[in-house]
């Protein structure tokens, strides 16, 4: 055999020796753009700093959801409450999907579920817009009448005309009766 066919045991670990010191030289160089920069990648790896103003801590009164802070006040009979929800869907009657906007608040004579538990509150619809002049009013049969949608009692007495048989008969037994309730 050839000298130049048989592989040589030096020259292989000639080449391993080099492999290595080029990887420890690689090493260095990296280490040494750590070092030498070290305060720009600092920089680089920290987040963005939001304001500069200091967050200011939500009062834990802020902060409660069991705290209504939603106004309602009736327009036909200026009867005033603070709500916890305007929506159709309120987060603590679970299974609960509205048709139309409306103002709940919870069941204040009922004891709150614990944090922990996901548990389905007692809760009171207390009004709505009306669907035809857009007035705050509440659910008492005296302020508005509900078909497919809440109606203030005089835009449903101009509406009246466009309802079911049935409605129209619910709706003017309705009105007798408030009309009896105010003359007393």
């Amino acid at each position: 055999m050839d000298e130049d066919d048989q592989p040589s045991t030096s020259s292989a670990s000639r080449s391993v020796n080099v492999n290595i010191d080029e990887d420890i030289d690689n090493d260095l160089d990296d280490e040494d753009f750590v070092l030498n920069d070290e305060a720009a990648e600092i920089a680089r790896l920290q987040l963005p700093e939001e304001d500069e103003k200091p967050k200011e801590e939500l009062d834990p009164k802020e902060r409660d959801e069991r705290i209504a802070k939603i106004d309602f006040r009736c327009s036909a009979c200026d009867m005033h409450e603070l709500v916890h929800y305007f929506g159709r869907e309120p987060p603590f009657a679970l299974g609960i999907k509205y048709l139309e906007d409306t103002f709940v608040m919870r069941d204040p004579f009922q004891p709150p579920p614990p944090r922990w538990q996901m548990k389905p509150e007692y809760y009171i619809a207390i009004g709505s817009h009306c669907s035809s002049c857009s007035k705050v009013v509440c659910k008492d049969a005296a302020c508005s009448y509900y078909y497919t949608k809440t109606v203030c009692l005089p835009c449903g007495k101009v509406e009246l005309k466009d309802w079911p048989v049935e409605a129209q008969a619910r709706f003017r037994k309705q009105l007798a009766a408030a009309e009896a309730d105010k003359d007393k």
